[in-house]
């Protein structure tokens, strides 16, 4: 199991993303969250087949996909948290910390 916690920004929501692996190619996703558009995409997206979501395109993933319908801006890091999850359940890549930070000066 992995569990990914996103603040996601300047709109103040906050999600935990759990991914639990049910098959020996699935991974079952459950949100908490404070948002009412990862409350709405976590209603659609609840098992993931890990093999898919690895060898499509990202926008023809099953979670960017269900993302479009729901999230409120096509920035928000959730759905990116939901594949880092499914990774490090499924053992494809170890789970690692990830960022995105604003640097003052930096260009």
């Amino acid at each position: 199991m992995s569990v990914c916690w996103v603040k996601a920004g300047a709109c103040g929501q906050e999600t935990a993303v759990e991914a639990t692996k049910t098959g020996p190619t699935t991974v079952a996703v459950s949100f908490t969250t404070t948002c009412e558009h990862v409350t709405a995409l976590g209603e659609e997206l609840t098992e993931l087949d890990v093999a898919s979501e690895m060898t499509v395109p990202f926008n023809e993933t099953k979670t960017y996909v269900a993302a479009a319908r729901h999230m409120c801006r096509p920035s928000c890091v959730v759905p990116a948290a939901v594949l880092k999850a499914m990774e490090a359940t499924a053992g494809i890549y170890l789970p690692e910390n990830c960022a995105i930070e604003f640097v003052e000066g930096a260009i």
